[in-house]
């Protein structure tokens, strides 16, 4: 939304005055050694009484201290005219509002005061010198108190100040507090010369243009403040050019209200040109902008544009943090603000510091819709691998409570962005270059990809966070129903979603897989491979092929199950991604593609579709063609498949008048500008209000493939999927949208389980599990595993697996064990293992290798993992209270493997060499009490 500030001034104000009232004719002396307070303070007097007019300061130096503007008086400085504030505080009149906020607590000084007035200004071509390097700083927050501002305005209205100078002030140039309708133009400002310099505090006010100023300060540039609940709202600055020791713009740091509707664009950023003096801030300044709640406020519809930045350190900062200052003696705001709508586009930035730029939040309190586009930011680099555990060390620390700095924390992590603690932040050509060699990436995120429902009718990609390899999605009725590939994992997960970013697990398909070999763990990759879910004549059909049994379906009336049992309709070996279709005539079909990735197969099939009644015939072969999805509409045949491979790939869309073609094809979604690679294969499905969808994976190296969803239309026959930015008919993948469907409820995926009952359908098993060696029984509440041979967790039977959700998550267990199993919590990909207990103390297995880091005999112990798939860095802990967590080995990183993202999970088993020695049954074992894992969302 883009906010046009009306302001309405008075006519007084705006052309004819009622009168002229000369200083000099009141006494002022072109003088700079006679105060003329007097004789400036009685002509506004005379003035005011009159009804209004401008009073006129002719061209020459006049020494004044603290006059007091009043309504419907018009200060005019002529060209050559210079007021001069005196170097002696008894000059000053303390003055105290009725106003209450954190800079009215106590009497302030200043040259220029009006409160409660309206109808006033300040223009011309003359020039007011605050002289505020004779007020020496004697304290902190001192500002106001010994050393004055140069103008003050409260709770105004119809405020102008235009063509002036201003120079050095005591503090604040310019501070106006709870006023509405103010306009500032073509105003020049320095202010260089004395602590807390800022050249413009606009606090709490309403409906402000800003326009055409030239400021260059020691301190702040163009402030908005929020020092008491009033936000700052409607406020408009342009065409400005802004030097700065410290942040050119900023929005904060008092924040109590906070801001709303506020619009910045064509802003020019320099360094201050004293280079030889500074009292706060960096030589090249410290941010361009910097947007910022620390005190419980808000920040909504705020939009930065066109900005061309030369230096500063860190250019653009974003920050909600929790300082929770009050604005009155004794209050302490006791909660957190939020940040949620920020716009920043067109910045141009050259010369700047190496620290990078950031967006951050806190813990539970993330930051919120920030988008960031057309972005480039120039700066020296240089930083060095040997450097990287120093940042680390200093992004560690929140600083929840700190003063908000842009240079807070030092170089980041990033030497683009950092971002952490925030939803839904969107880059788009936002490019990052570097004089030196930088060995940090252009873009982190740490628990930022604000992933599934937004809670405000908006989603954000990922939907499902987690390795949902090759979804399938069909919508029946109002429901819709996802499958996807578990390869060797046992279940076949079926999902159910109200409003298709919201996902619930509803049932298994099987509970094992009875063929030969799958009783050991030998399998891993294989099993069930891109699966597809159909609705036909009252039944639910779920189709897929193994790398080397054959091709399986599977039926249900209800998609909660019962499911039939597996029913083998080929045996074959290196088919894939089978999907059946029923056309109109009740006639049944299978398409499918070959191992390697290619043809496309179409076979008829018997009606009940357990029968393939052909060889198939070959209707398309393409570069890596596989994940096929049948369709029709308006008597078009669809094929819905991925091509290129999955990292690099892309989706196509082939139709045709005739089930076995021949086929057109068109390239209907690619990576393009974003950073989603190979956004493909999966499903388009259609809402109930006529819109469609298109539901893929992206494969990231640590979580795994998760999923994806577009929104999708159709043209002249053809889906467009995505954006299409050059309207040539291929999209590009978005990273948030409008929920397909409204919905008040996030509900994210169920990770944890009490034990109570039947195990939650999270859980998978990792291969065909031996169903006499666990269960819920033999302790209420606790899962029990049993101990079976094996050497490495690799071999472990009974495994029991779930997927990892989310970047950052932790996943919690107590265990007890007896006899000489091992068992504990796991985490796997490529790489197997776990930190655990067993009758000699706490172990850690990395490998197949095992170590005891905490020897003694213990009856129990909480276990946790942390993961951090973003930054790849995941750690196991220990603990014998629950409460107070030791690091159980180093951290590690972690790497999806056999196709599948990483998992976490509880084992137990018996190192082999035990099991033969020993002459008896065993009777070794571990129960597990409950188990979570919780994930950022």
């Amino acid at each position: 939304m883009k906010v046009i500030v009306t302001i309405l001034m008075s006519a007084c104000a705006l052309s004819m005055h009622a009168a002229d009232y000369n200083i000099k004719d009141y006494g002022a002396k072109n003088d700079t050694t006679v105060l003329s307070t007097h004789a400036l303070q009685s002509a506004i007097n005379a003035c005011s009484q009159a009804g209004g007019g401008r009073v006129v300061v002719p061209a020459g130096m006049y020494k004044i201290g603290t006059i007091q503007l009043k309504s419907h008086v018009h200060l005019y400085l002529e060209q050559g005219a210079t007021l001069f504030g005196s170097t002696r505080l008894d000059d000053y009149i303390p003055m105290k509002s009725d106003y209450l906020s954190l800079r009215t607590q106590t009497t302030t000084i200043q040259l220029i005061y009006a409160d409660g007035v309206q109808d006033v200004s300040i223009d011309g071509l003359g020039t007011i010198d605050g002289r505020g390097r004779a007020f020496k700083k004697l304290s902190w927050n001192d500002e106001g108190i010994t050393r004055p501002h140069l103008i003050r305005f409260i709770q105004s209205q119809d405020i102008m100040v235009r063509g002036v100078t201003l120079r050095n002030s005591g503090c604040w140039m310019q501070h106006y507090l709870a006023c509405d309708r103010l306009i500032i133009n073509g105003i020049k400002v320095f202010n260089r010369n004395n602590y807390n310099n800022d050249a413009l505090d606009i606090d709490g006010c309403h409906e402000v243009i800003v326009r055409g100023m030239i400021a260059d300060s020691d301190d702040d540039g163009i402030t908005l403040k929020s020092t008491s609940p009033r936000l700052c709202e409607n406020v408009r600055i342009s065409d400005c050019v802004v030097s700065s020791h410290c942040n050119a713009v900023k929005l904060g740091t008092e924040t109590n209200g906070g801001f709303r509707n506020i619009n910045i664009s064509g802003i020019v950023v320099k360094p201050s040109y004293n280079q030889h003096e500074k009292f706060f801030g960096q030589w090249i300044g410290s941010s361009a902008v910097s947007l910022e709640i620390v005190d419980g406020g808000v920040m909504e519809n705020v939009n930065i544009s066109d900005f061309t930045v030369e230096g500063t350190e860190s250019p653009i900062f974003v920050r909600l943090g929790n300082r929770g200052r009050g604005y009155k003696a004794g209050l302490h705001i006791d909660h957190v603000g939020h940040i949620d709508g920020v716009r920043i586009d067109n910045v141009q930035i050259r010369h700047a510091g190496s620290m990078g730029c950031s967006v951050t939040g806190l813990p539970g309190h993330p930051v919120r819709n920030v988008w960031l586009s057309n972005i480039t930011l120039h700066h020296k680099g240089g930083v060095k691998t040997s450097q990287l555990a120093e940042i680390a060390d200093s992004i560690a620390n929140e600083k929840a409570s700190s003063y908000p700095e842009a240079t807070m924390w030092g170089n980041l992590p990033a030497k683009g962005f950092y971002v952490r603690h925030a939803r839904n932040v969107q880059f788009e050509n936002v490019n990052i270059l570097t004089d030196e060699p930088d060995v940090r990436p252009d873009f982190v995120e740490v628990d930022a990809q604000g992933w599934g429902d937004q809670g405000d009718g908006t989603y954000h990609n990922p939907v499902l966070n987690a390795d949902f390899s090759d979804p399938d999605v069909i919508r029946v009725g109002n429901k819709y129903y996802m499958v996807a590939s578990d390869f060797h994992f046992m279940g076949m997960q079926v999902l159910k979603s109200d409003d298709m970013v919201n996902w619930r697990y509803i049932s298994q398909i099987y509970h094992r897989f009875d063929e030969p070999g799958w009783d050991a763990n030998q399998h891993y990759a294989g099993g069930s491979w891109a699966p597809s879910i159909r609705y036909h004549n009252g039944l639910f059909y779920v189709y897929f092929c193994t790398p080397e049994e054959g091709l399986y379906m599977s039926t249900a009336k209800d998609p909660k199950g019962p499911w039939a049992p597996l029913h083998l309709v080929k045996r074959v070996a290196k088919w894939e991604d089978p999907c059946p279709f029923w056309d109109e005539d009740g006639q049944a079909y299978l398409g499918r593609s070959q191992y390697g990735a290619g043809p496309i197969i179409v076979h008829r099939m018997s009606a009940d579709g357990k029968t393939l009644l052909d060889e198939g015939k070959t209707v398309y072969e393409g570069p890596v063609a596989e994940g096929t999805k049948f369709m029709k509409r308006h008597g078009y045949y669809y094929l819905i498949i991925p091509e290129g491979g999955v990292g690099t790939g892309w989706q196509t869309v082939l139709r045709s008048r005739s089930i076995y073609g021949p086929y057109e094809g068109r390239i209907v979604l690619e990576q393009g500008s974003t950073r989603i690679n190979g956004p493909h294969q999966g499903a388009l499905v259609d809402a109930p209000d006529g819109s469609w969808w298109f539901y893929h994976f992206q494969e990231t190296p640590v979580l795994g493939r998760v999923v994806h969803l577009q929104p999708a239309r159709w043209e002249a026959d053809w889906p467009v999927i995505g954006v299409d930015y050059d309207k040539n008919g291929v999209g590009e993948p978005v990273a948030a949208w409008k929920k397909p469907i409204s919905s008040p409820v996030s509900t994210p995926l169920k990770t944890s389980d009490d034990f109570s009952g039947s195990l939650g359908l999270q859980w998978q098993w990792n291969h065909n599990p031996v169903d006499t060696h666990w269960n819920l029984t033999d302790r209420k509440g606790w899962l029990t595993l049993k101990a079976l041979p094996a050497d490495s967790l690799k071999q472990v039977r009974n495994m029991l697996t779930q997927k990892v959700v989310g970047f950052q998550s932790e996943s919690i267990t107590k265990v007890s064990v007896s006899g000489s199993s091992y068992a504990g919590l796991f985490c796997s990909g490529k790489l197997f293992c776990g930190v655990g207990l067993c009758k000699n103390g706490v172990f850690v297995e990395f490998g197949g290798k095992r170590k005891v880091i905490k020897k003694g005999i213990y009856k129990e112990v909480w276990l946790k993992v942390a993961n951090d798939s973003e930054q790849n860095r995941h750690q196991f802990y220990y603990s014998f209270d629950g409460r107070n967590y030791h690091p159980a080995g180093s951290s590690f990183s972690m790497r999806g493997g056999y196709w599948k993202g990483i998992r976490v999970g509880l084992f137990c088993y018996e190192p082999t060499d035990q099991v033969k020695s020993r002459r008896k049954t065993s009777s070794s074992m571990a129960q597990f009490d409950c188990f979570e894992q919780n994930f950022a969302q």
